[in-house]
């Protein structure tokens, strides 16, 4: 059996060297989603309950899940680490989807996009209680953009092309962080789509991050990191199968940590987080997340 109290230090650890915001629930319902810069607001209750039995028993509640994600992105909904369901985002990118279910106390769920050239998203968590007798809406959703480079070292000199999907028309931050910092600026095209060369001539040999996001929003894309060097190596899509990494981002972060957390001591967990296959959420599995820890 292992210690509760160890466990909880090592989640506090990972926490508060590792964590940044990756929800939060608003409850100014005065001000429309659009000018909220967090993940959604949270509205409340809107609906009464639903009677799927025909005789006045088994009530189902729910919530409904709208936002903005990519033109005709697939936008997919996890629950407790376990694939719900998935929709179709509209040409504009905006999408909605109502989920029927039974009254839970403690629900996690998860939500990422991926773009039509199945780039994925990072992913959105909302830990939400399913009401009795109601449907709880979560609106305002919006997806960061997606991203992709051409190369994963770059001869110093040379220039790197960054391309991926964002909402329509929507001006875009490309920014470059490392030894030499700096924001470029691009504007998605009527199908989503943005691509930009970002010369990178006067950055010295060294490793950085890049990462795109809406203009003044503070959730960016994906972070892709990349090496000026001697040489230019084009990117190649590679699957790894990282131990916990449920949904197969190639990135270990608080998000996989907080899956793993949520099914610590409860039977049956998704396999993807038992990192040592040993159906159980123990000491081992967190220690395993944090050799391949990424951030």
């Amino acid at each position: 059996m292992y210690n509760k109290k160890l466990f909880l230090k090592l989640a506090l650890f990972f926490l508060l060297a590792f964590a940044t915001p990756f929800f939060v629930f608003a409850v100014d319902f005065s001000l429309p989603p659009e000018n909220v810069s967090v993940s959604a607001i949270v509205t409340g209750p809107i609906i009464g309950p639903i009677d799927d039995s025909g005789g006045g028993g088994g009530m189902l509640y729910g919530l409904i899940f709208s936002g903005w994600a990519y033109p005709k992105a697939t936008v997919h909904i996890w629950k407790d680490g376990v694939p719900k369901t998935t929709t179709i985002a509209n040409d504009a990118g905006y999408f909605s989807v109502t989920l029927s279910e039974l009254y839970k106390s403690n629900v996690l769920y998860t939500l990422y996009a991926i773009d039509k050239e199945n780039r994925k998203s990072i992913l959105l968590n909302y830990p939400i209680a399913v009401k009795v007798g109601y449907f709880t809406q979560i609106s305002g959703i919006r997806f960061p953009p997606t991203i992709s480079t051409d190369k994963t070292e770059v001869k110093v000199g040379d220039s790197i092309l960054v391309r991926g999907y964002a909402l329509p028309k929507e001006p875009l931050d490309v920014v470059i962080e490392g030894l030499t910092g700096k924001t470029f600026y691009v504007v998605s095209d009527n199908d989503g789509i943005y691509e930009i060369y970002l010369p990178l001539l006067g950055f010295r040999k060294n490793n950085y991050n890049l990462h795109v996001n809406y203009h003044n929003d503070k959730k960016i894309s994906k972070v892709i990191q990349f090496t000026i060097g001697n040489n230019s190596i084009l990117a190649v899509d590679l699957t790894n199968n990282i131990p916990g990494d449920c949904n197969a981002d190639q990135i270990i972060n608080i998000i996989d940590f907080s899956v793993a957390a949520f099914w610590y001591g409860k039977n049956n967990p998704p396999r993807c987080i038992d990192t040592n296959n040993d159906n159980v959420i123990s000491l081992v599995d967190f220690s395993i997340l944090a050799f391949y820890w990424t951030g």
